[in-house]
């Protein structure tokens, strides 16, 4: 009677489980029931995320479904974002996509994460391949993606919050990348695949999206404010105008100017609420003045325009654990950036030529030099002149980090990327926590050693102690530095 019952109970479960399906492919035997299998199905099928999760579910090959945690909205205030450096980093989220990383890149990596935090928790969204490459490292637990595509930046689409209890609440952000549309799933797929003893630790993660836009490569989140730039803000002033692009044709006017900030300005205190800090901005703002140095400084703005915020400015407490403590703001700068060309080795350009892949007939230094003084990187420099100065006004102690363009013609890959585009060397880019008592900060390896040597020497004289990992090179070339390539539940 028991085993019958069990075996009826099976089928309804099933039945449910794959409701939606397509049925052109017949369900699999048992065994053949696999990872592989399912991933092979959902490329060839394009099965929704709801299609493939049933299946994982149905299929024994995940523990759960994200569709009983989702927390349909959250009050305002009801979850709490930890700031990004006085807690210590409980478990650390990677996405590492094969077809972007050899399992050489992603083993030494990990092993570099594994070193720097033994107790810490590594989650890895990973394909078949790469589970199989890297499932056996120390620490490391591999989570499958089941064939779907996520990007290798999985700070950008999520928050990891917590909830009123302490448990964990994956909030989605709602405006999407084009390209990486399916980043709106990943926070579901780490709900559904959290292995069991971290799902019990965590208090059963639950999701819900947010109601307004956010990007945290673009926020920095102090103990009692938010530092944002007005381009963070670009997603819901587009939504507020009912425009497709940033109206820079009414900037001649005042009150062209005067309807954009209305509608920046609405946008923060709605990014306020959600953060539960009230936002500031990085640089100064046109709010008055006359009208010509208003257009000059809504120009200089625009030259931080495509750039992420945390790979532009990093801030870093004078004293651990402190929510008051006074910041340091390190602060990109292209003329830094010139200098720092004067001091390279020939070690250094062997160095950065076999990080990146240079072209066997490229000269890294006559290419980052000639990189620093294109139009962008000037406007981007600007920029970051204004950032510096506004923060310094501000009460922060400003430091200038060298910051390096490289043009994607340079390397071997140059096919594989946008005609005429470039990537950033930099020191920025890092994530802190406060472990034992100190402030800690990591980040990858730039490809130059006296620079890493020279961040080194910033980061401690700041107070922070810089571990440097070995790097993703895809991740950073197509502009994600290692801040942007990991999230951390505190």
């Amino acid at each position: 009677m028991r085993r019958r019952s069990q075996l009826a109970l099976l089928v309804t479960v099933v039945a449910c489980a794959t409701a939606g399906v397509p049925a052109s492919v017949p369900p699999p035997p048992a065994l053949e029931r696999t990872e592989t299998a399912l991933a092979a199905r959902v490329v060839a099928e394009g099965l929704s995320f709801e299609q493939t999760e049933n299946l994982a579910v149905a299929w024994g090959l995940a523990p759960r479904s994200s569709a009983g945690r989702h927390l349909e909205k959250a009050a305002p205030g009801a979850l709490r974002f930890d700031d990004d450096w006085t807690r210590e980093i409980a478990a650390s989220v990677y996405s590492l996509p094969s077809s972007f990383f050899s399992a050489a890149e992603s083993k030494a990596f990990l092993a570099g994460v594994h070193s720097l935090a033994p107790k810490r928790e590594i989650l890895v969204l990973a394909d078949p391949a790469a589970r199989e490459a890297l499932g056996h490292l120390p620490g490391v637990r591999t989570l499958p993606t089941f064939g779907r595509d996520y990007s290798p930046w999985p700070r950008d689409p999520l928050s990891l919050t917590r909830r009123a209890d302490g448990g964990l609440a994956v909030l989605i952000r709602p405006n999407l990348q084009r390209g990486r549309e399916e980043d709106a799933n990943l926070g579901r797929a780490l709900i559904q695949t959290l292995p069991a003893d971290l799902d019990r630790r965590f208090k059963q993660p639950v999701w819900t999206v947010a109601g307004v836009p956010f990007h945290n490569g673009q926020a920095l989140i102090a103990p009692k404010a938010v530092w944002i730039s007005i381009h963070t803000l670009e997603p819901r002033i587009l939504e507020i105008l009912g425009v497709p692009r940033i109206p820079v044709e009414t900037f001649g006017t005042a009150e062209g100017i005067d309807r954009y900030l209305a509608a920046a300005h609405r946008a923060a205190d709605e990014l306020g609420v959600l953060y539960g800090r009230p936002v500031r901005f990085v640089h100064p703002l046109p709010d008055h003045g006359e009208l010509a140095a208003r257009i000059e400084l809504l120009r200089v703005i625009g030259g931080g325009a495509g750039t992420d915020l945390d790979s532009l400015v990093t801030l870093v407490p004078r004293r651990s654990g402190a929510a008051d403590a006074p910041l340091t703001a390190f602060v990109a700068d292209v003329a830094a950036g010139e200098a720092l060309l004067g001091r390279l080795s020939p070690a250094d350009l062997a160095s950065v030529r076999s990080t990146y892949g240079f072209s066997p007939g490229a000269d890294p230094a006559g290419l980052l030099k000639a990189g620093l003084a294109t139009p962008s990187a000037r406007g981007l420099g600007a920029f970051l002149d204004a950032v510096a100065a506004h923060l310094s006004a501000e009460g922060f102690e400003v430091r200038r980090l060298p910051l390096l363009f490289a043009p994607f013609s340079a390397l071997a890959r140059a096919d594989e990327l946008p005609e005429g585009g470039s990537f950033l060397i930099g020191w920025n880019n890092a994530v802190l926590e406060t472990r034992g008592g100190a402030i800690r900060a990591e980040m990858f390896g730039s490809g130059l050693p006296t620079g890493d040597q020279e961040a080194i020497t910033a980061y401690t004289s700041a107070g922070a102690r810089l571990t440097l990992l070995p790097a993703l090179p895809m991740s950073v070339i197509r502009g994600g530095g290692y801040r942007c390539a990991s999230n951390h539940v505190r």
